[in-house]
Order: structure tokens, then C-alpha cells, then sequence
């Protein structure tokens, strides 16, 4: 046999050899998308947890919870199916913002999780209780919920680009279009601003669409670019909102997390980068701006306030520490910044206290909050409910009785403790927490599968951790409104309204990927 017969033989049984450098794709990564926990890990974790706690001097008792509490919320989680569902988001963003992070951090500062609180005991065993009646409204509603949400597929592929289009420009100058219609636009246009989650729902839509168009290669487009801009200016930096900065963000970063979407190295330091700014520097000065507006301030004056504050980023934060230290402490020893913000021990424990020292509210909240639905058109004197408000007033006596304005959030921990002790957490809550998981799962299925899913998850963020256990009847009852009306306007007519700008769509070629999502090999390599 000749040399030329035997060497490609030699060579093809060589194994091939592994790259010297790096490739372009081996550089990108991934943001985790966590669909379950390994229980496992999670019990790690919180044994690790307990054993600082138990060290740092906490009780007993509050180290146990807060072990348990993180086991039950992992369990509850992978039961609700992770974040593919609404019940999970809801699981994952509760049990995260209200709680853990909350004692995570009181570890790290290396002080006992229980200090600092007028009725600890009573606090993390309703947490517990709280998070054991998650699990049991997840378990159930997994039993009884559609398997495809009734809203899932409603979008077509080739609509998707002028969707996303069309319901950015008319979240823009909508309520200018309808204000034209004089007086009866007023109304219409009251409406519509309670409805209007266009804008979010729009940068959504184009997020997805241009990852599964690109193949994986972009993300983001330039109109979507400079909306994003003029959302995060003009509803976050102008009006002094934290929610308003990371809206946009977030909007951006659920559906490249959903499709799996790979960041290049520069893409993940620049996030990095504008997350230390938003964090350090953007957040208390929405905080410490917030009491030079007003109420109801006009753009000009906005400005006005807001340059100053922007000019000098640094003494706008010592400004707002120097302003927080005055107060009494809360959960922790010192004033931590946005880290006050990512707990709701602190606050929870105020209301509990006061429940156990008597002021239970009761239940009218429950029907208060169900006939709210009904438009002021039907109901023209509606009473404007402010729970939070009303809650703050039964406990701080330095809080002035002409005060009607100050919104204060509070868990769904501490409002269904407050309504009704025990029967509020493991009766109510739970029941109400049903209800909203089988809604919630039967309309919009798989949260990755459509955009309204991903705008679900986006609002879910807000409201589980601080909208209370109302809020998770106002989501049931106009909440469903929003986002019926969202999916209703992206699928019907934004696409004709980006018609008047763009023309006909002549277009035939389709994406390079379909939109749908696909089915998960049993091994990827991340």
C-alpha cells in the first residue's frame, strides 16, 4: 500500500487539536435565566447562612426561619417552574427582595439578623408562613393551570418589527394624539395613561425580535436605542425615579436573558460599569431629588432641579447620607444606601408590631381593592385608596395627620398579618396567591414564548416584593387590564400605525431564526 493510500487514514485518526487561542464565541457569556435550583446547593447555602447567624449572635429561633424560609422559597420556586412562569417569577422576586438579600447582607456586616427589630419573632415565623402558603398556591395552581398560555402566540413573526415599532411611537406621543380630541380626550386619554405600558412592551418586542432576526449576533436596534434613552431621561432621570432608570434596563435584559443571548466581554463590563453608576450614584440623587420637585412639577422645573444634583454626582450622594443619618436607624446599624431598599424586614416589622399591639385592620381592604377596577366614568366619586399611607398613619405618631401623600410599601407579609393576623398569612394570602397563579399562568403560559410574558415578568419584579397583598389583586383584576390591552394594541394596530411611517411592508424574507422558542438540549455547553 503506497504512502499517498495510508496518510489520510493516519490523519483522520488524529484527534483534533484544541484551538491555541480563544474564539469570539468563547468569549461571550450568557446571563443566567434560572428556570430551578438544586436543592442541594440551597441547602448549602443556608447552612453556611445559619452558622454566620448563629456566630454573629442571632437567636435561635430567627436562624431556623431564615434556613427554612430559603429552603421552602427553592421548593416553591422549582415547583412554580422558575422563571418560565408567572408563579416563579413571583416566588423568585418575593422571597429574594423582601427577605434574603436582606439577611445576606446583615450577615456581611457581621450583625445579628434579629437586632434592631420591636417583634422579630413574630416576623420571621409569618416570612415562613408566608412562603409556605406560596408553596402551596404554586403546587396547586401547577395542577390546574393551561399548559400553553391563551396569549402566548398571538403575535406572528413578520408583524414583530413594526409591533415594536408602532408601540413605541404611540407610547410617546399618545396622550398628545388623544389630548387633541378636546374634552372627550381627557377622559379617553385618563385611560390610557393608566393602561399604557407601551413603551416597555415595545422595546421588548424589538429586543426579541432583532436577537432571533440576527441570528444571536445584535440585540438592540437604534430606534430602540434612543427610546430607551428617552425613557430612562424622561420618566427616571427627570422625574426622580428609580423605577424609571431600571424599567428601560430591565426590559432589555429579561428577553436577552429569556433567548439565552450571548454578551460580549465589552457588553458585560459596560453593564457593570452602568450598574455601579446607577447604584452609586443615580439612586440617591432620585431619593434626595425627589423633595425639591413638588408634587406635580412642570418639565422646566425638573430640570432645574436636576441639573444641579447631576453636575456634582458626589456631593449629591453625601447630601442624601448626610439627610438619612438624621433618622433613626433601620434594619441596619448604619445607613447602607440602596441596600435600605432591597429589604422589607425593616418596615414589615413596624406594621407587625402594631398589629400585635392591637390596630388589626380587617378584611375591607379585600372588596376595597376588587370594586377599584371600576373606571371613574362609571363610578365618578371612587375613593382613592392609599393603603400604605393609611398603615403608616396607625404607628408613626411623628408622621403629620395632613399628610395624605407619602406612599409607604409594605410586603404581602406584613399587610395580610395586618388585615387579619394569622388567618390573613396562612388563609388569605395563599387564596389570593391561588387566584393570581392560575390567572397569570393560563393567559401568558411560558413568560419566554411572548413578549407580553416578559412584560409580566418585568411588572411582577415591582409588585411581589413591595406592591403588598392588595397588589396582588390589583394585578388579578387591572393588571389584567394592561397587559390584555398591551397584547391586544402591539398584535392589531401598532403595526399599522409604523405603516404611516414606514410604508407598506414589502418585504418577504423571513428572520434568520424563528421567533418560537425552541426546545432545550439535554446538554449544553454554557
Amino acid at each position: 500500500m503506497t504512502l499517498a493510500a495510508v496518510l489520510p487514514r493516519r490523519l483522520a485518526s488524529i484527534p483534533a487539536s484544541k484551538p491555541r487561542f480563544a474564539t469570539l464565541e468563547d468569549k461571550r457569556v450568557r446571563l443566567p435565566f434560572p428556570e430551578r435550583f438544586r436543592l442541594d446547593h440551597v441547602a448549602i447555602f443556608a447552612a453556611a447562612l445559619f452558622a454566620i447567624q448563629r456566630y454573629e449572635g442571632t437567636a435561635l429561633y430567627f436562624s431556623i426561619g431564615c434556613a427554612a424560609f430559603i429552603l421552602i422559597a427553592a421548593v416553591a420556586f422549582n415547583t412554580a417552574g422558575g422563571l418560565t412562569r408567572a408563579a416563579g417569577a413571583y416566588v423568585f422576586f418575593y422571597s429574594l427582595l423582601v427577605f434574603i438579600l436582606g439577611v445576606v447582607y446583615k450577615a456581611y456586616l457581621g450583625e445579628p439578623a434579629d437586632s434592631n427589630l420591636a417583634d422579630p419573632q413574630t416576623d420571621i415565623w409569618a416570612y415562613v408562613g408566608s412562603i409556605a402558603g406560596l408553596l402551596v398556591a404554586a403546587l396547586i395552581a401547577r395542577h390546574f393551570s393551561r399548559s400553553t398560555g391563551m396569549l402566548q402566540d398571538l403575535l406572528k413573526d413578520s408583524a414583530m418589527y413594526r409591533a415594536s415599532l408602532g408601540c413605541m411611537v404611540f407610547g410617546v406621543s399618545g396622550g398628545l394624539i388623544i389630548g387633541l380630541l378636546g374634552e372627550a380626550g381627557a377622559k379617553l386619554n385618563s385611560a390610557f395613561t393608566q393602561l399604557d405600558q407601551l413603551i416597555p412592551l415595545g422595546i421588548i418586542i424589538s429586543v426579541m425580535y432583532e436577537i432571533r432576526r440576527s441570528g444571536g449576533t445584535r440585540s438592540i436596534n437604534m430606534p430602540t436605542a434612543l427610546v430607551v434613552a428617552f425613557y430612562f431621561l424622561n420618566w427616571g432621570l427627570l422625574a426622580f425615579s428609580k423605577q424609571g432608570m431600571l424599567l428601560p434596563i430591565l426590559c432589555w435584559a429579561l428577553p436577552v436573558c429569556a433567548l439565552r443571548y450571548r454578551l460580549s466581554s465589552m457588553q458585560v463590563f459596560g453593564g457593570l460599569l452602568g450598574g455601579f453608576l446607577i447604584f452609586y450614584y443615580l439612586f440617591p440623587y432620585a431619593q434626595y431629588g425627589r423633595d425639591f420637585r413638588g408634587d406635580s412639577p412642570s418639565l422646566s422645573k425638573s430640570i432645574t432641579v436636576a441639573l444641579p444634583l447631576l453636575e456634582h454626582p458626589e456631593d449629591t450622594r453625601q447630601k442624601y447620607h448626610e439627610a438619612a443619618d438624621v433618622g433613626a436607624p433601620g434594619y441596619y446599624n448604619t445607613t447602607q444606601g440602596f441596600m435600605d431598599r432591597l429589604q422589607f424586614i425593616y418596615t414589615d416589622d413596624g406594621l407587625i408590631n402594631a398589629t400585635d399591639h392591637g390596630k388589626v385592620f380587617g378584611l375591607w381592604p379585600v372588596k376595597a381593592v376588587f370594586l377599584n377596577v371600576i373606571p371613574h366614568v362609571i363610578w365618578p366619586n371612587k375613593p382613592d385608596l392609599r393603603l400604605g399611607n393609611t398603615y403608616m398613619h396607625e404607628y408613626s405618631p411623628n408622621m403629620p395627620e395632613e399628610d395624605t401623600t407619602t406612599g409607604i410599601s409594605y410586603s404581602p407579609t406584613a399587610e395580610s398579618y395586618h388585615w387579619a393576623k394569622w388567618v390573613g398569612v396562612l388563609v388569605v394570602a395563599p387564596l389570593l396567591w391561588l387566584m393570581l397563579f392560575l390567572v397569570y399562568n393560563s393567559l401568558f403560559g411560558d413568560l419566554r414564548a411572548s413578549p407580553w410574558g416578559l412584560l409580566v415578568m418585568a411588572q411582577i419584579a415591582h409588585v411581589a416584593p413591595e406592591g403588598g397583598i392588595n397588589g396582588t389583586i390589583v394585578l388579578c383584576t387591572f393588571g389584567i387590564e394592561i397587559f390584555v390591552f398591551c397584547a391586544m394594541f402591539a398584535t392589531y394596530i401598532a403595526p399599522y400605525i409604523a405603516t404611516v411611517a414606514l410604508g407598506p411592508d414589502r418585504r418577504a424574507t423571513p428572520p434568520r431564526a424563528s421567533f418560537r422558542n425552541m426546545p432545550r438540549p439535554a446538554r449544553e455547553e454554557l
